[in-house]
């Protein structure tokens, strides 16, 4: 199915895509540096969004590391079915919308943990050596046995209410 509200995913050249010069979001050196490993790891998995003249919608970050990586074209959906006023407003609603979903951090640290298990490189899932430390505790900080682990689930907890994050108190 290949029509205006389906697109299909088309390789262009980066020469060809323009950066959309009212993009409020900012993409620092760190953020690319972690979507190039990204890149490196799963490959561009995540099409730029552009219009019918290549300004990009979406993706603005992905191309800057598209482009560092020192690849020429990248996979794009052209949006032709969207109002100007509607590119603009997905333009910030894509940056937005992920930003109100939160983690299980229960959950996540099983997950990291697993694959550090399996001897995956979890520094490109895009977490900082800090963040990793807080969600998989520190050697030191781990339980040595049972009785220990046993004596933190007596402890009285609070989960935070923005996060949701569980603390023993």
């Amino acid at each position: 199915m290949n029509d205006s509200t389906h697109p299909e995913i088309e390789f262009k050249s980066l020469s060809e895509l323009r950066a959309y010069q009212f993009n409020a979001r900012v993409h620092d050196d760190a953020q690319i540096d972690a979507l190039k490993r990204s890149i490196q790891e799963f490959g561009f998995t995540n099409p730029v969004l552009v219009n019918a003249t290549g300004r990009i919608i979406a993706g603005h970050g992905r191309v800057k590391a598209a482009y560092e990586l020192g690849m020429t074209t990248v996979p794009c959906l052209v949006l032709n079915h969207l109002t100007e006023a509607q590119v603009r407003a997905y333009t910030i609603a894509d940056n937005q919308l992920p930003q109100m979903a939160t983690w299980n951090f229960d959950m996540l640290a099983v997950e990291i943990d697993e694959l550090q298990e399996q001897g995956f490189d979890v520094s490109t899932l895009g977490f900082n050596t800090e963040e990793l430390t807080e969600l998989l505790g520190s050697p030191d900080e781990m339980p040595e046995n049972d009785e220990e682990e046993e004596q933190k689930d007596e402890k009285d907890t609070t989960i935070c209410p923005k996060c949701h994050h569980e603390f023993v108190v």
